[in-house]
This record gives C-alpha cells, sequence and structure tokens, in this order.
C-alpha cells in the first residue's frame, strides 16, 4: 500500500476551505506524516502572520492509503 498527503486549509477549524491533494504517492505512512507536517508548516509561512491572525487559519492534513496493484508491462 502507498500513501496520499491531504492538506485541508480551514477557518478557525470549522469551515475548510480548500483542499490539496500532494502529487506525491509515499512508500511509507511515516513518510506521508512527516512531509505532511512539513507542508502544513509551510502554507502558514507562505499565509503570513497578519493572514492567519486575521482569519485563525488552520492547516489539516490526512494521509490516506491507496492501494497499487501491480503492471506487469511486456
Amino acid at each position: 500500500m502507498k500513501y496520499v498527503l491531504i492538506l485541508y486549509l480551514c477557518v478557525s477549524g470549522q469551515t475548510c476551505i480548500e483542499e490539496k491533494v500532494s502529487p506525491v504517492e509515499y512508500p511509507k505512512y511515516y513518510d506521508c506524516l512527516s512531509d505532511g507536517y512539513i507542508r502544513a508548516y509551510s502554507s502558514i509561512q507562505k499565509l503570513g502572520v497578519d493572514l492567519v491572525e486575521e482569519n485563525k487559519f488552520i492547516v489539516k492534513f490526512e494521509c490516506r492509503g491507496v492501494k497499487v496493484e501491480n503492471i506487469w508491462k511486456y
């Protein structure tokens, strides 16, 4: 199983206004989780202090497992 990272930008934890699926497939849950924290932190830095303070943004994320089937190529 591989994992994909989904980030959510929410206002005050109530309403999520944006959802972003990372184009990366992670081989391990640990890798996805680690990158989730890095990307969440990066997201609030890009928004900036004033915007985050004004809107009380929260970045949530999840690592969702996806089944990967073996594909044989001839």
